[in-house]
């Protein structure tokens, strides 16, 4: 699948991680990727070097998804998109008893808040190039987990706006959701590295999805690509489900 040579797509938080995969993915075939992190010296690292393999085909701005006037600048960056790809995401497990009301706010902000302001911020240029949002959910959205009551609340709620926007912007906007399950990302590691015994947390994700092991960022990314093809042009507020059968159920 090779796109356009004009076709513009943001991945918010591509400088690391699945977001990272996924602008191999694009670049791979063909897109412009603008690229996104909150480091300033990340994205300039990563822009380079990815501009060596890909010359002229690359772009990239930092931008603190907490800060709404960086949300607003990250938009004026980006122009006209055909894919909007709300990959950036935080999280921190906090049991409820000991969560306040910043680690709430911080993690609507930015796995939530920010995908709903950039929608919107870049809607005209995504109506004039009949584009798609794509929403990185999670496996969280559709189960509960301990630990995870405002994480599992962002993706939850991420999901109802990605069919509220479908339904909304139809038929000059599409929006999907994929929705991962555990992914071997920088953001597990640090999750198991923090653990009080890392071997047994690193089971323990291994254990959810029916598959037995975690994803590779590759094989997500292959799935948000997937999304953005023609293969997929009659699809709109759609879940992707690629989480190794971790929502499908449990064996007795």
């Amino acid at each position: 699948m090779n796109l356009p040579g004009d076709h513009r797509v943001l991945i918010t938080g591509s400088t690391r991680g699945l977001g990272h995969a996924a602008a191999m993915a694009f670049l791979k075939h063909g897109a412009h990727v603008i690229l996104h992190g909150r480091s300033d010296n990340a994205v300039k690292k990563v822009t380079s070097a990815l501009s060596s393999l890909h010359p002229g085909k690359v772009s990239g701005f930092a931008a603190d998804l907490s800060d709404r006037a960086a949300q607003d600048g990250l938009a004026a960056a980006a122009g006209d998109l055909d894919v909007l790809v709300n990959c950036a995401g935080i999280y921190e497990e906090r049991m409820l008893g000991e969560a306040d009301e910043e680690h709430w706010l911080t993690t609507i902000e930015v796995n939530l808040t920010a995908p709903w302001r950039l929608a919107r911020a870049l809607l005209p240029g995504l109506k004039r190039r009949r584009g798609l949002i794509i929403n990185v959910g999670s496996d969280s959205a559709l189960l509960g987990f301990s630990g995870a009551s405002a994480y599992c609340a962002s993706k939850g709620a991420l999901v109802g706006l990605t069919r509220a926007l479908a339904t909304e912007l139809a038929p000059q906007v599409r929006a999907l959701c994929v929705c991962p399950g555990p992914i071997d990302t920088d953001m597990m590691q640090n999750s198991v590295a923090s653990a009080p015994d890392p071997k047994a947390a690193r089971r323990q994700w291994e254990s959810y999805p029916l598959l037995k092991r975690v994803a590779t960022p590759a094989e997500i990314a292959e799935a948000i690509l997937f999304a953005a093809s023609p293969a997929c042009a009659f699809q709109t507020g759609s879940l992707i489900i690629v989480d190794g059968g971790a929502t499908a159920g449990r064996r007795p």
